[in-house]
């Protein structure tokens, strides 16, 4: 996460968030508490750290130019002016999607066909057609998968070896991040429902070292041929992989069954500041660097590096979370 989007952090949030909200009733009263309580401060508090990081760059940079850029980032115009919010405009427009999505995979019909699908699966002596409902589903995962996930990532790892493609299939231009974080959401309900019967320990291991080694042979692929260290995007089909097979590892892992209660404490306490750790640590860096010269050397390699910004955007976070109306709009902890 620190100075650029995490790769992997990205997919496995999503994958989660799939796991967590798209097996809910939006329906009713509900779906009015989900877009008070949880969609508007959530655009609340981006708006607001737009205008926060705002500042800086204008002290920087006084043009009309740096006003434009930052207005067209608040009206979701474009790319944005800081580089990580584009996950947060992803993210609202996906949170927009989910009572919809959420809503078809609660259809009672769907939810019958998905049951017999599993039954038919555990006895394969029984040969029966798939629901129609879930021959659809299966097809648009097959789908957004390929155009989502693998043909981008073909395209990349062929441009390594210097071979051109006239058409562009790249995640932006062909399907956009909004529906890649829901193909990932996708992912998580399916992980939820045991779609993929990968809820074994053994089996979830093997799936997690396969998913590491192959993330681990493209990392090194692309340093070598490359000369760079894994800039690309989040829909990068070995980062889907290690991500989903994350996500497998640590809901069905037994490790949280045992977590000793201060660990379980401080792990929470943690994960209530990274929203507002994801948001502060770029404004942090760029004041950081603004304020140490050039000339001080051993100063900023002590204090822009990955472990001092986190801890100085967990220090902001401490600081901002004591003044309630802060807390509540800018770090979403209730």
């Amino acid at each position: 996460m620190i100075g650029s989007t995490s790769k992997v952090g990205v997919p496995l949030s999503l994958i989660i968030l799939g796991y967590l909200m798209l097996d809910r009733d939006y329906t009713g009263p509900k779906l009015k508490r989900f877009l008070m309580h949880n969609y508007l401060p959530m655009f609340v508090s981006f708006e607001c750290w737009c205008a926060i990081a705002f500042l800086p760059h204008f002290a920087a940079n006084r043009t009309l130019q740096t006003v434009a850029d930052f207005l067209r980032t608040m009206l979701f115009i474009d790319e944005p002016a800081m580089i990580h919010f584009w996950y947060m405009q992803m993210l609202l427009g996906i949170y927009l999607l989910i009572p919809v999505l959420a809503c078809f995979l609660r259809h009672p019909q769907l939810q019958q066909d998905v049951t017999s699908s599993t039954s038919i699966k555990q006895n394969m002596a029984v040969r029966k057609p798939l629901p129609q409902h879930t021959r659809y589903i299966i097809l648009l995962a097959i789908i957004g998968t390929a155009f989502i996930l693998v043909l981008p990532t073909i395209q990349t790892i062929l441009t390594w070896f210097s071979v051109d493609i006239d058409y562009e299939i790249t995640l932006g231009g062909c399907v956009g991040r909004g529906s890649l974080g829901l193909l990932y959401m996708l992912f998580g309900y399916l992980l939820k429902k045991n779609v993929f019967h990968i809820s074994s320990r053994k089996t979830s291991s093997w799936l997690f070292i396969a998913a590491a080694v192959l993330l681990w042979l493209v990392s090194a692929l692309e340093l070598r041929l490359a000369n760079e260290l894994f800039l690309v995007t989040a829909g990068f089909f070995p980062i889907a992989f290690f991500a989903f097979a994350l996500s497998n590892a640590a809901i069905y892992s037994t490790f949280w069954k045992h977590c000793p209660g201060w660990l379980s404490t401080a792990m929470t306490g943690l994960a209530s500041y990274s929203y507002g750790i994801y948001m502060v640590h770029p404004i942090i860096a760029q004041v950081l660097r603004a304020l140490i010269p050039d000339s001080m050397h051993l100063l900023r390699v002590a204090s822009l590096n990955t472990v001092s910004i986190l801890l100085f955007s967990l220090l902001a976070g401490f600081v901002i979370a004591r003044i309630r109306p802060l807390r509540k709009w800018l770090l979403l902890i209730k």
